[in-house]
């Protein structure tokens, strides 16, 4: 007599795998064509708004609207606040890009939910921003740590070249760690992750398919 197949096996059939044929593997490509599309919109975009909102700012302090520390504070948080908030329009955008060969789309956590791509909302959004922003801010912090002694000798060494050098060069090599950080955490912590009730994946683009021309009927046989 045949038994009903036991818990183990419906377990392992609630786990099985969606079916693979709309799926692409991430790759290393696949993730710097994302980064330079979040990165650079968002790097210009921060970079505007922040000399903006500096200029403006120093206006206040100057005809005495603003105090000397709330100024201070607030050129403090100034980066941290307009980074943070354009970064959440960043994942936004890539999250409904269309690239040339694939696109990002939100499919079901769960199997039995189907493979239908879900409606890129607010809420989904503002999972993924924070997963990108507390991995970013994780991880800055490690590379930091661990190479302050590299960064304090070079940063050291530039000094001697002149202030506005060495603060420059110091400049650059920061936004090179953040960028390599962003594209870190894009590809190994936003690609293919699981989230609440969805994941991130990569999706081919259909071929746009030209239709062939239509059979013209033969011309009747006048030969008799």
């Amino acid at each position: 007599m045949l038994s009903n197949p036991g818990s183990f096996d419906a377990a392992s059939l609630e786990r099985s795998s969606p079916p693979q044929e709309n799926y692409l593997q991430p790759n290393l490509g696949h993730g710097l064509r994302i980064w330079w599309a979040y990165y650079w919109p968002t790097s210009l975009i921060s970079f505007i708004i922040i000399i903006v909102l500096a200029v403006l700012l120093r206006k206040a302090w100057e005809n005495d609207v603003l105090s000397t520390q709330v100024v201070r504070w607030a050129n403090q948080i100034l980066p941290y606040a307009v980074v943070s908030a354009v970064s959440m329009l960043g994942i936004w955008r890539i999250l409904a890009k269309k690239f040339h060969a694939f696109s990002i789309a939100l499919l079901p956590r769960a199997p039995a939910s189907g493979n239908e791509p879900l409606s890129l909302s607010l809420q989904r959004t503002l999972r993924v921003w924070w997963e990108f922003i507390w991995r970013n801010v994780v991880y800055s912090v490690i590379l930091r740590f661990a190479g302050s002694i590299a960064l304090s000798l070079t940063i050291g060494i530039l000094a001697t070249l002149g202030g506005r050098t060495g603060a420059f060069v110091s400049f650059v090599l920061q936004g090179l760690m953040d960028a390599a950080v962003g594209l870190f955490v894009i590809y190994s912590g936003i690609l293919d992750e699981e989230f609440a009730d969805f994941r991130v994946t990569l999706v081919p683009r259909a071929p746009i398919s030209i239709a062939a021309p239509s059979a013209q009927p033969a011309a009747p046989n006048t030969l008799t």
